[in-house]
């Protein structure tokens, strides 16, 4: 498994709805529970749902949901456990993943992929808080991670200088990675840890236990500019080198002798494959170790996370819906005030406290730069009032478009085409697209609602026909019917579907010619309904996913291909 998988969403959207329940009721369960900790039953039946929340998501190939299940349900697990009595950490961290795993699951529907390693620090807390060990970072991706190098040390290795120095460089780390633990981190306490173990490497020379320490200076650097996320794994991963440099304080040479640090070289790697950073020290140990490149990079998966942590989509969704529709209310009155060429005080009054309302509601969702869009305006308002009379029409039309901007931003964001930094971030032109995008997404809304009513009035004007013992006047609009169909398709470039509806109306138009139903007649218009129910399938899939899965396709063209109406490549 690399780090982003594709993942079919058709069994997910299913039962949807019914994970959902499943796992407020764990979560109900739970928080009940808490308010009685006497009752172990509330907490048997939590973990019975999460655990089944497991499987299910398991048997679907979510397998980076399916782990923060597993986990949850065995944190509950341990916490029933007479012998060993559950502690605040471990009620924290699973407070947080019930937080967590339903916007994963979003995350899931919104980007038709899996991101496994978005789940993996959650995972570990849960680990930790319980005094399991932790699983890696690189615990999905099935890539080798290379742990040898072609690294020649020069210099040797200044045995007596290091030892007298590693208890010195050893507390410069600890300072740094109390910062970092402490939640105060910085570049000043990543640059002491990287001085500590670059320090160290230099006085190791061409000892064997040298790269570890090189390898850790890279990836520190990669910290310091920004470009590796602190999570709660990583900062395990730092101290596991400030635990080498106890080894050695502890047991001088001995220690160094014996040091084995392949799975902290493998995380090390790992972090240093993840990071975009740039600089002549990474890129070297990059090329020393063969590292791989990978399509996402950690600025990514750090952006992922802090949306997934964001308010749910079922929120976003009951402030756009209120949102949209005091823009309504905003663009009624600029549209008559254009119409007018003039706006009452009473108006514009109306007009500032709605674009003020919403323009305060954007700021809590964070969308700056909208909001930033509507301020300008309000601004422009103000001067409104000085002379109502001198109020030009193109400044209506100028509020219009910052409005219509504003009502397609927020179209884009409740389809998730648009994220909130895409939007706080948009330039003049970005907004342009963002307006044009948003008149065809409707427009594309009401042509394949259209193409699917078409589809549901061929199919009802086929079961007339039938029950109507064959009267050829119930299916006499059907071919036409069809071929509207087919064109919007077309429209909307998707000619493989529009063929299979060009081959559907050929079939109808040929069984008119030749009319009177035959012996074969029944069985070849339910051969049709196949095809035409394939369609109807395709059609809502691509409404509802922006793609559709052609494998549907293949079973409408298999059924046009028995009645004799191939479709044409």
């Amino acid at each position: 498994m690399t780090l982003a998988v594709s993942i079919n969403l058709n069994s997910l959207q299913v039962i949807r709805e019914e994970l959902d329940n499943t796992l407020n009721q764990s979560a109900t369960d739970f928080e009940a529970f808490l308010a009685d900790s006497d009752d172990t039953r509330y907490l048997t039946s939590s973990r019975e749902k999460i655990a089944q929340v497991g499987g299910t998501l398991r048997l679907l190939e979510c397998y980076g949901a399916a782990l923060l299940a597993d986990e949850m349900a065995s944190q509950i697990e341990t916490m029933e456990d007479e012998q060993r009595k559950h502690n605040d950490a471990m009620i924290e961290a699973l407070t947080r993943c019930y937080f967590i795993l339903p916007r994963y699951i979003e995350y899931l529907m919104i980007k038709k992929r899996e991101l496994s390693i978005l789940v993996i620090p959650y995972v570990n807390e849960l680990r930790a808080s319980r005094h399991d060990s932790l699983i890696p970072e690189y615990h999905f991706f099935e890539q080798e991670i290379p742990t040898t190098c072609s690294l020649t040390m020069d210099g040797d290795c200044q045995l007596e200088e290091l030892l007298s120095s590693i208890g010195r460089l050893r507390h410069m780390y600890q300072v740094g990675l109390l910062g970092i633990i402490n939640q105060t981190s910085n570049d000043f306490h990543y640059g002491l840890m990287a001085r500590a173990v670059t320090r160290a490497a230099s006085l190791m020379g061409d000892h064997a236990c040298a790269d570890v320490w090189q390898l850790a200076g890279a990836v520190l650097e990669c910290f310091a500019a920004g470009k590796l996320e602190s999570t709660f794994t990583r900062k395990r991963i730092l101290a596991d080198i400030e635990k080498l440099m106890r080894v050695i304080v502890s047991q001088g040479e001995q220690g160094l002798q014996g040091l084995s640090a392949e799975p902290l070289k493998k995380d090390l790697v790992f972090m240093l494959m993840l990071s975009n950073h740039s600089s002549p020290i990474v890129d070297a140990m990059r090329k020393l170790y063969s590292v791989p490149a990978v399509p996402v990079h950690d600025d990514d998966i750090a952006a992922e996370r802090e949306v997934m942590q964001g308010p749910s989509l079922e929120t976003i969704e009951s402030v756009i819906k209120v949102l949209k529709e005091e823009l309504r209310n905003a663009k009624d009155i600029l549209e008559i005030a254009s119409q007018n060429n003039g706006i009452e005080l009473e108006d514009l009054d109306q007009l500032r406290e709605v674009i003020s309302r919403v323009a305060d509601t954007l700021g809590v969702l964070n969308l700056e730069g909208p909001r930033q869009t509507l301020t300008e305006q309000m601004d422009q308002m103000e001067r409104w009032s000085e002379s109502l009379d001198r109020v030009d029409r193109s400044d209506f039309l100028e509020t219009a478009d910052a409005v219509l901007y504003v009502d397609s931003a927020l179209a884009g964001l409740d389809r998730r085409e648009l994220t909130v930094a895409d939007l706080n971030e948009a330039n003049v032109v970005a907004r342009r697209k963002v307006i044009a995008g948003s008149q065809l997404a409707e427009a594309q809304a009401v042509v394949f609602e259209e193409a699917q009513s078409g589809v549901a009035l061929a199919k009802r004007a086929i079961t007339s026909y039938v029950e109507s013992n064959f009267d050829i006047a119930h299916i006499s609009n059907v071919a036409t019917t069809l071929n509207t169909v087919r064109g919007a398709l077309q429209i909307l470039n998707y000619p493989r579907a529009a063929a299979v509806l060009q081959s559907c109306g050929e079939f109808m138009q040929d069984h008119i010619k030749n009319g009177g139903p035959g012996s074969q007649h029944h069985q070849l218009l339910e051969t049709l309904a196949d095809a035409l129910i394939s369609l109807e399938y395709y059609l809502i899939e691509v409404e509802s996913n922006g793609v559709g899965n052609d494998k549907i396709l293949e079973v409408a063209e298999e059924s046009l291909a028995a009645l004799g109406f191939a479709v044409s490549a």
